[in-house]
């Protein structure tokens, strides 16, 4: 049977007097499983948040993903997504026959052996790239400090094929900075390298004519951040190869667009545009052309002072310091640093640099005790692994400063590994004004010159040989009890006999030696004579010292325990013996008080002798009459509520009744009613008053 011949093409209907329509370019094969393995991915980055929303929104579409899988998507999804070393891995590929192309998946295979590994390299960097734009899209400076930790890693991966595609891709086709950025990367990346914005292979695709079940989008506009991201990507690129022009064009866009009117409201633009202002100055530098940026960093440090751009205010203050201490202009370094405030929420790099550039101001103030703490503190807020060159720097300046100050350097420092070789100038030169070796001290200054000026510590060091000459003079002092100042010229190494006798005087006014410069005769050759050296332990010195000690160990004992938590207050105060006796006789008092008062209210016994108004328990005052000299039941009642704990029971008070005065009632004789002489009240004779019994009987209960 022949083969059916090729069907010839459509022709479309068309008017005599229509135009012919121009032939519609055919849609491009896609590659069906790429975009479902696409999507499939987004649902696991969506998924590793953890919200539940999330999980809710994923098996929203399950049915539509459910359509997409098949066995190549698979496949890459479980190669991919799950880590090698897992036995569930091992299960689900099992289950999953491996018939996928090796070459498919780039971020995870690897590329055929004639692109070699470079391929996938280029690959790999790309796709970490894109991340980080992606999470620069979203706006949050967090994320954009977040990328920047990893600028460094970022940096080595970056290469002419990475940065062209990553241009081309991301961002928009109809723009000026596009086009500058690619003027800046040569255009040698293959076209066809990249699988989710080139063409795919017909070959890869099972079927060319079906459309892709994921909508087309638009290309999204990128935000500013994931644009000036880029750029300064670019820029480093530059600066590694050593472009010094172009990088300068580069850097001055960057700044630009990063402080454009649409751009200026936007805080997370700040870092990006703070590293473009770093490599701007430092690439002034290289071409030493630093003094020539001096007016631009103060415009733009009162900009972003204005504007409270933390992270520019502080590359521009520390650069500005770099700039000055460069070009000799100690003075305006010094007023630059009395006149700004470094922001609190710099990072500790930018901490460390400005920590550096006081402690240097001060080393040349010769305020050393100052200069020592800053490089101190530089030295804790760098980071414990990188920044092995500011390290050494920092270490060259805590060196000198400590011979400044009469310290000698442990030996120790000079062993570590990142200081074994550039320290050893240094290292002689302790050795030198340890000894107190005049000699040796100018031979290593005259040797190592060259690299003590490069470190811009020769200033510093040339101050040293006072320091020397010192040590030099007290260890002859401790040698001879008089020598003269011609031997010790020559023991100097000195021809002159004047400034030696200088130098000595000068020892002897600082304290370092305990001598005197005399002479026999009036024109007689001049000596200086030691003291004779003391037993320390024979003065008070040993006693002053351990006292400050002990006061130090005490202070710090009451500084902790006034810094310790003690539990609340939760027992009562223990009862003194005397109080505890004052109660108890107070208790018996009250008690036979209380049995003679019942003995009286019920007739028993003789009525309770009268007691003075001032020893009433109570300590309420008695009534001026004669009916309320005696202790009162009331009285009574509340004494024992004190002395037993019990708590006042509060009842309405009734209503007091009161009657008409009337002289007929009162001059009227009452011969049926008596007066009680515990209460006052009136009762009929031969019966118990009702007041006292009420009030007995409520004490009773």
């Amino acid at each position: 049977m022949a083969p059916m011949a090729n069907p010839a093409p459509a022709v479309e209907k068309m008017e005599v007097d229509e135009p012919a329509k121009p032939a519609e370019e055919k849609e491009p094969p896609k590659d069906l499983n790429a975009i479902a393995l696409e999507n499939i991915k987004e649902h696991c980055a969506l998924l590793d948040k953890g919200d539940i929303h999330f999980v809710a929104r994923v098996l929203q579409v399950l049915p539509k993903t459910r359509k997409q899988c098949n066995v190549e998507v698979l496949h890459r999804l479980i190669t991919s997504q799950i880590s090698s070393p897992s036995l569930h891995k091992d299960a689900l590929l099992a289950w999953v026959p491996s018939i996928v192309p090796m070459a498919m998946e780039v971020d995870t295979k690897l590329a055929p052996a004639s692109a070699g590994s470079s391929t996938v390299k280029c690959h790999v960097s790309l796709a970490d790239i894109k991340e980080h734009c992606a999470l620069l899209d979203k706006g949050d400076i967090h994320f954009v400090a977040r990328v920047l930790q990893v600028l460094p890693k970022t940096r080595k991966q970056c290469n002419v094929e990475v940065l062209h595609r990553l241009i081309t891709s991301q961002i928009s086709s109809p723009s000026l900075h596009k086009d500058a950025l690619l003027a800046w990367v040569p255009s040698s990346v293959p076209m066809a390298m990249e699988v989710d914005t080139k063409l795919a292979p017909a070959s890869a695709t099972g079927s060319s004519t079906v459309k892709s079940p994921r909508p087309a989008r638009k290309a999204a506009t990128p935000s500013p951040e994931s644009e000036l991201y880029i750029h300064l990507l670019v820029l480093l690129y530059l600066v590694d190869q050593n472009k010094l022009d172009d990088a300068k064009k580069c850097a001055e866009m960057l700044i630009s667009r990063g402080n454009s009117a649409d751009s200026v409201d936007k805080r997370s633009l700040d870092p990006l545009v703070a590293k473009g202002l770093f490599y701007l100055a430092l690439i002034y530098e290289k071409q030493h052309k630093l003094h020539e940026l001096g007016c631009f960093l103060n415009s733009r440090l009162r900009t972003a002072t204005l504007r409270r751009q933390r992270e520019s205010q502080a590359v521009l203050i520390y650069t500005l310091l770099r700039c000055y201490l460069i070009n000799k202009q100690f003075q305006s370094a010094a007023k630059l640093v009395s006149k700004v405030t470094f922001p609190e929420g710099a990072n500790n790099n930018d901490l460390a640099r400005f920590l550096y550039y006081q402690g240097r101001i001060k080393a040349l103030q010769l305020d050393y005790t100052a200069a020592a703490g800053y490089f101190l503190q530089a030295m804790r807020k760098a980071p414990q692994e990188a920044a092995i060159g500011f390290k050494q720097n920092v270490q060259k300046w805590v060196i000198v400063i400590g011979l400044l100050q009469g310290e000698i350097p442990e030996r120790s420092i000079f062993r570590q590994p990142i200081y074994r070789k550039c320290l050893l100038p240094y290292l002689e030169l302790t050795q030198a004004v340890r000894l107190g070796d005049l000699a040796k001290f100018n031979g290593v200054v005259k040797h190592y010159g060259p690299v003590f000026e490069k470190d811009e510590t020769l200033t510093l060091i040339v101050r040293l040989r006072q320091n020397v000459i010192k040590t030099a003079v007290k260890q002859i002092s401790l040698a001879y009890s008089r020598i003269t100042i011609k031997d010790i010229a020559k023991k100097l190494g000195m021809s002159n006999e004047v400034e030696t006798e200088y130098l000595v005087a000068k020892a002897i006014a600082d304290g370092a030696i305990d001598a005197v410069i005399t002479c026999d005769t009036k024109d007689g050759e001049r000596y200086m004579r030691s003291s004779e050296t003391v037993n320390v332990y024979t003065t008070t010195e040993p006693q002053m010292h351990f006292d400050s000690r002990i006061r130090y160990c005490l202070e710090l004992h009451n500084q902790a325990v006034k810094a310790l938590r003690y539990p609340p207050k939760n027992k009562c105060d223990v009862e003194s013996i005397e109080a505890q006796r004052e109660r108890e006789q107070q208790m018996l008092r009250v008690w036979q008080r209380v049995q003679h008062a019942i003995d009286a209210a019920m007739g028993l016994g003789p009525r309770f002798p009268p007691i003075a108004p001032a020893v009433a328990m109570s300590g309420c005052e008695s009534n001026a009459t004669s009916l309320g000299s005696f202790y009162g039941i009331q009285e009574m009642i509340n004494d024992m509520r004190i002395l037993l704990g019990v708590p006042k029971h509060r009842t309405p008070k009734p209503k007091k009744q009161t009657r008409k005065f009337s002289y007929t009632r009162l001059l009227t004789p009452t011969t049926d009613l008596v007066t009680c002489g515990t209460c006052g009240s009136f009762h009929q004779a031969d019966t118990i008053c009702g007041n006292c019994y009420e009030k007995v009987k409520l004490c009773c209960n």
